[in-house]
């Protein structure tokens, strides 16, 4: 959730090879926070409004810089900060659905200081409201397709929530 991560995961999805695809499943689980929900939230609600078409072929579509197809995120208990907040605003935006396990209310954005021993913390300082009124800290978010990988299932590579995933991405084929 920094900048470089921002910059990966922006070229990698409107790649050549990734522009193709008919779906994204964002997967945000395990996320200790940052700030990026505005960027991202903006880079997966593209709506196509052109298409380029020259001599008859179709080469592309306008927004060219922004995802225009179905997406979801997954998301897990142990999502914090920011790690919270994408999925919060991506909810209330509906631009898809959030698959897994319900994350508990940590969106506050943290002033984070370094001590000259090394010793660094984080001091809570703003809280993030939506348009009603509400803080988002204490305030559960809970996913569109509840899903939960028991410990079995990670010992064996298995993951269910992904699984729901490609199962629900599949619909829009």
């Amino acid at each position: 959730m920094n900048s470089s991560s921002f910059r990966t995961v922006y070229s990698e999805l409107l790649s050549a090879e990734n522009r193709v695809k008919d779906a994204v499943i964002v997967d945000e689980r395990h996320n200790g926070g940052g700030w990026l929900h505005d960027d991202l939230c903006t880079l997966l609600s593209g709506k196509e409004y052109q298409k380029f078409i020259p001599h008859g072929k179709h080469i592309g579509n306008d927004p060219f810089n922004k995802w225009n197809k179905p997406s979801c995120v997954l998301i897990c208990e142990d999502d914090y900060s920011n790690g919270m907040g994408f999925p919060q605003i991506y909810k209330y935006l509906g631009i898809g659905k959030l698959i897994g396990a319900p994350i508990a209310g940590t969106m506050t954005a943290v002033w984070w200081e370094t001590l000259i021993n090394g010793m660094i913390f984080g001091i809570p300082q703003v809280g993030c409201q939506d348009m009603s009124g509400r803080f988002a800290e204490n305030l559960q978010l809970n996913p569109d397709i509840e899903v939960y990988n028991t410990p079995a299932d990670y010992i064996n590579g298995y993951d269910r929530q992904l699984e729901r995933a490609v199962r629900e991405m599949m619909k829009n084929k």
